[in-house]
C-alpha cells in the first residue's frame, strides 16, 4: 500500500523515520519510557540531527529522571524548529510541572498562535489558565479544545472547574457528564459533579455521584466531603456527621470537613470533633492562611458552644483578621454604587416607567442584610400550597447583567432620560427566562437571595406583581452573626466591624428609601417579632403578598425545600429565640461595632458593650 505524505509518495527513509516517530509517542503516552529511550537510540544511529527525535529523546531524559539533560536537549531541538507546537506544548508542559507557570503559559500560548487547531495546546493553555485563576480566558480555549477534540478528558473537567468558579454550574455539570461519558470510572469526574451539583441544589443527585466516587477509590477523602454537605443539606443530620467525622482533620480536606461537622451540630466536652480540633490548633502555625482562617472560625463556634465566648471571641477575631488580608473590601465604591441606585430609581422614574414590566409570576423577594431571618422566611413561605420556593436565586443579577441599557445608566454612560418602559419589559422577561430555566412554574415563588434589597426599584418596574419583604434583625445579632461566619471571597465585608457597620449604615438607607417611595410593595418584617409571634406575623405578611393563611407554615422545619446557607443546621429546628440578644455574651468586646452603631442602639445597650 502505497503511503502518502502531503498528496506525495513518501520514500522508504521517510516512511520509516514517520512510523519511529509515532511509535515513540505512543511509548511515551502510554509511559513506557523505557521502550521509548530504546527505540529513540536506535533511531538516532540514522537521524542523528533530527530535531524532532532530539525534542522526544529530552522529553524521554526528564521523565526517567534527567531534567538537566533533557531540556539542554529539547532547547536545541526547539531552536531547529521554533514554531513546532508539539516542541512548544510539551516543554510548556515540563514547564508546568517544575512549578514555572508563567514560562508554560508563554508556550502553551506560541503553540495555540502557531496552530490554533491543535486541541492539546489549546487545552493545557486553559488548565494553565485556571491555576493562575484566569478563568473567563480559561474557559475561551478549553471549549475550543473539546469543540476540536471532543474525547479530551482533562479539558472537560478543567472547563467544569473553570465555569464553578464563575458560578456557572449548568455548564460545569454538563462538561462532567461529557467526560464521565469517556472514562465512566473517573474518580476526580465523579467527586467534581458531586460538588457542582451540590452547589445546584440537586442534593440526591450529588450524593450518588459522591458514593459513586467512594466505591470507586474508598480511600479518596474529596468524595466524603461533598457527601457529607449533601447529605446535610437534606437534612439528614446524624448521617452527615457520621460521614464527615471519617475524615475530619485529614488532608486534603479534612480542615472544611471538620469544619463543616463542627457547624453542623452542637460542640460538647467529649466531642470527637473537639478532640481533633484542638490537636490541629496546636500545629495551626504550620498551616497556610486560608487553612487557618478556617480552623479559627471552627475553634469559634466550638468554644461559643461551650460557653466560652472569650475564647470564642479570640479565636473570631483571629480568623477575621486572616481573611480581611486575603479578601479585601472597598467600602467606599459600595456605598457609591448604592447610592447611585437610589440616584437612578428616582421617585421621578419609577413614575414615568410604571405600568409594564412582566405579570406572568407575582415572586415574593426576601431580601435584607445576610443572617437577618431570610431563609426562615423562605423556608415557611416553602410550606404553603401556592408558593414555589427558589431560595438564593441569581435570577435578578443575571438579568441584570443582560441589560446593557439599565447597566450604562447605573454606569453614567447613558443619561436617565433614555431609559424607557421597555427597558424594564426586558429586565421582566430575562428574570422569568432565568426562573423557567430553574424550574420555576407557579405564578407565586419566593427569592431569597439577600442583595435583592438594593434592586427593589429595578425589580418593582421589571416585574409589577412582585412584593418584597425586608427582613430586619437587631443590628448587633445581625453583624456579629456574619462576623461570626467564614464567608471568605464571597462577602469579605464580614471580617472587619468597619465594614460590616457601613454596609448596615447604608442598607439601612436604602430599605427606608425603597419603604418610602413604594409603601405598597415593599414590606419589612422583624426577625424578633417573627420568634416570638410566628403565626401573627405570618397571617400578615401572606395578606401582604396576597396568599390565603395556611397553617403548614408555622411547621417550616417540614418543608421538603432543601437548604445550602449558613444558616442550615438551624432551619432544621423549630423556630427558637436563643439567637436572640446573642450579642449580649460577648460584651464589651462588641465595642468597636457598638461604637459606630450609636444611632440604633439604646443607651441600656451601649452600655451593655461598654460604650458610654
Amino acid at each position: 500500500m502505497e503511503v502518502l505524505q502531503n498528496g506525495k509518495e513518501m520514500d522508504p527513509q521517510t516512511q520509516a523515520l514517520s512510523e519511529a516517530l509515532m511509535r515513540i509517542t505512543q511509548h511515551q503516552d502510554a509511559g513506557r519510557f523505557t521502550e521509548a529511550g530504546k527505540l529513540l537510540d536506535e533511531t538516532l544511529v540514522n537521524y542523528p540531527d533530527n530535531a524532532k527525535l532530539t525534542h522526544y529523546k529530552g522529553y524521554n531524559l526528564i521523565r526517567t529522571g534527567d531534567p538537566e539533560q533533557g531540556r539542554a536537549l529539547m532547547d536545541l531541538a526547539l531552536e531547529v524548529l521554533p514554531e513546532d507546537p508539539v516542541q512548544l506544548a510539551d516543554i510548556g508542559a515540563v514547564l508546568a510541572q517544575s512549578g514555572d507557570l508563567d514560562g508554560a503559559l508563554e508556550k502553551f500560548r506560541l503553540a495555540t498562535e502557531f496552530a490554533p487547531n491543535y486541541a492539546i495546546a489549546q487545552s493545557n493553555l486553559g488548565g494553565a489558565l485556571v491555576l493562575k485563576k484566569k478563568f473567563g480566558e480559561a474557559i475561551q480555549h478549553l471549549e475550543k479544545a473539546v469543540e476540536l477534540e471532543p474525547r479530551l478528558m482533562d479539558a472537560h473537567t478543567n472547563l467544569s472547574f473553570a465555569y464553578m468558579q464563575v458560578n456557572n454550574f449548568d455548564k460545569a455539570i454538563d462538561s462532567l457528564f461529557k467526560a464521565l461519558s469517556i472514562d465512566p470510572q473517573s474518580v476526580g469526574a465523579h467527586t467534581q459533579l458531586s460538588a457542582a451539583l451540590f452547589r445546584r441544589e440537586r442534593y440526591e443527585s450529588a450524593e450518588h455521584h459522591a458514593r459513586r466516587a467512594i466505591e470507586l477509590m474508598p480511600g479518596a477523602a474529596e468524595p466524603y466531603l461533598h457527601l457529607g454537605n449533601a447529605l446535610a443539606s437534606s437534612g439528614k443530620m446524624e448521617e452527615a456527621a457520621e460521614v464527615l467525622l471519617k475524615i475530619a482533620g485529614r488532608p486534603p480536606v479534612g480542615m472544611p470537613a471538620l469544619s463543616r461537622l463542627i457547624h453542623l451540630r452542637k460542640t460538647k466536652a467529649d466531642s470527637p470533633e473537639l478532640a481533633i480540633l484542638e490537636k490541629l490548633l496546636e500545629r495551626s502555625a504550620d498551616m497556610g492562611p486560608e487553612q487557618q482562617s478556617t480552623l479559627h472560625f471552627a475553634a469559634g463556634k466550638a468554644y461559643d458552644d461551650l460557653g466560652d465566648y472569650p475564647r470564642a471571641f479570640t479565636h473570631f477575631k483571629t480568623a477575621n483578621d486572616i481573611t480581611r488580608e486575603l479578601h479585601a473590601f472597598d467600602a467606599t465604591l459600595m456605598i457609591e454604587r448604592a447610592e447611585r441606585l437610589l440616584e437612578f430609581c428616582s421617585p421621578a422614574l419609577l413614575k414615568r416607567c410604571a405600568g409594564e414590566g412582566v405579570t406572568d409570576v407575582a415572586p415574593v423577594f426576601i431580601c435584607g442584610m445576610p443572617r437577618s431571618g431570610t431563609t426562615l422566611m423562605d423556608q415557611m413561605f416553602s410550606r404553603h400550597p401556592d408558593v414555589q420556593a427558589g431560595g438564593e436565586l441569581r435570577a435578578a443579577v443575571q438579568a441584570l447583567h443582560q441589560n446593557t441599557r439599565i447597566r450604562a445608566a447605573l454606569e453614567e454612560k447613558l443619561p436617565d432620560e433614555e431609559i424607557v418602559a421597555d427597558d424594564f419589559n426586558r429586565l421582566g422577561e430575562a428574570y422569568v427566562s432565568s426562573l423557567r430555566q430553574e424550574g420555576i412554574r407557579s405564578t407565586f415563588m419566593t427569592d431569597k437571595m439577600p442583595s435583592n434589597y438594593r434592586h427593589i426599584g429595578l425589580l418593582s418596574l421589571a416585574l409589577p406583581r412582585a412584593k418584597f419583604l425586608i427582613m430586619r434583625r437587631h443590628p448587633l445579632d445581625c453583624l456579629l452573626s456574619n462576623y461570626v461566619q467564614h464567608f471568605g471571597a464571597n462577602q469579605p465585608f464580614s471580617s472587619d466591624f468597619n465594614n460590616l457597620a457601613a454596609v448596615y449604615k447604608e442598607f439601612d438607607r436604602t430599605a427606608k428609601a425603597w419603604l418610602n417611595r413604594l409603601p405598597d410593595r415593599v414590606r419589612e418584617v422583624s426577625y424578633e417579632a417573627v420568634t416570638e409571634d410566628a403565626e401573627a406575623q405570618m397571617r400578615d405578611v401572606l395578606n401582604f403578598v396576597g396568599l390565603d393563611w395556611n397553617p403548614d407554615v408555622l411547621d417550616h422545619k417540614a418543608s421538603s425545600r432543601q437548604v445550602n446557607t449558613a444558616s442550615l443546621a438551624q432551619v432544621r429546628e423549630p423556630i427558637y429565640k436563643s439567637s436572640v440578644a446573642r450579642w449580649r455574651r460577648y460584651g464589651t468586646a462588641m465595642a468597636p461595632l457598638a461604637t459606630q452603631l450609636q444611632d440604633f442602639l439604646t443607651v441600656e445597650e451601649l452600655a451593655a458593650c461598654g460604650v458610654a
